[in-house]
Formats: structure tokens, C-alpha cells, sequence
């Protein structure tokens, strides 16, 4: 899998799925934080399991979804490990990632100049897409004192 190009990707993806634990732990911690009085309540009222898991669960989980979407799109911005380690960048560089890009800039080719320049840059755009989403999760992120 890692010698084709069309392949070397999923290879990497599927690899990636290892590192699910943590989020799962915090998914876990979530569901557990939920009381079970609100599904009481929701049965008694005739909620079907559906409802009560798109006007309970949902809702009660939105702030534990919100960390995993942030942290997440944060991780995937920085893949780099994987690429460096399984394939060195991959046939054909397709497994070449923004990140393993800065590093051969920096440490392999001295562009010292460059690398700094897509350090900040990649900087911005992970900071813009996190304050985006932080403005976003006003409109569907739920806390329990709101």
C-alpha cells in the first residue's frame, strides 16, 4: 500500500485510526455525563429513542463534539510523523503533507527563510479556522447553564 501513490494515502488514513482512543475517552466521559433523568422524563412525555437522541443526547454532547471537531482539525493540520517515518514523503510525493513540506524546507534543504514564512502562515489558518468555529459554536454549542 505504501508504494502506490493512488493507495499510499489510505494507508495513512486507516494507520490514523489507531489514534482514535483519546477522543473516544473524552465521547466516553460525555455520555456519562448525561443524566439519565432527561431520558426519563423524555420517555414519560411518549419521545421515541430517536427524539431523545436528537434533543438530548446531541445537545448535551455539542461541547464535547465541539473539542474533538477543534482538536482534530488542529491534528490533521499537523500530520507530519507518519509521513516522515512510513513513507518519507511517499511515491511520487504523494504523501508529501504542508507540514512534512516545512520540515524539508527547515532541516533538509536549509530554507530556513521559507520554512518560517509556511510556520506563521500555517499558524494563521489554523488560528482562523479555530476562531471561526469558536464564533460558529455560539449557534449550536449547548452548556448546561445556558
Amino acid at each position: 500500500w505504501l508504494h502506490s501513490e493512488s493507495t499510499s494515502k489510505w494507508a495513512l488514513i486507516l494507520m490514523g485510526l489507531w489514534a482514535c482512543g483519546g477522543g473516544m475517552i473524552i465521547w466516553i466521559a460525555g455520555i456519562k455525563g448525561i443524566s439519565t433523568s432527561y431520558y426519563e422524563a423524555a420517555s414519560i412525555d411518549g419521545a421515541t429513542g430517536w427524539q431523545q437522541f436528537l434533543t438530548i443526547t446531541i445537545p448535551q454532547l455539542s461541547p464535547y463534539i465541539f473539542f474533538n471537531l477543534i482538536m482534530g482539525l488542529i491534528g490533521t493540520f499537523q500530520i507530519f510523523a507518519q509521513a516522515f517515518i512510513m513513507t518519507s514523503g511517499g511515491p511520487g510525493d504523494s504523501t508529501l503533507f504542508y507540514v512534512y513540506h516545512l520540515f524539508n524546507n527547515a532541516f533538509r534543504y536549509l530554507k530556513l527563510g521559507p520554512a518560517s514564512a509556511m510556520a506563521w502562515f500555517l499558524f494563521i489558518i489554523v488560528l482562523a479556522i479555530t476562531l471561526f468555529q469558536m464564533w460558529l459554536s455560539k449557534k449550536w454549542v449547548h452548556y448546561e447553564g445556558d
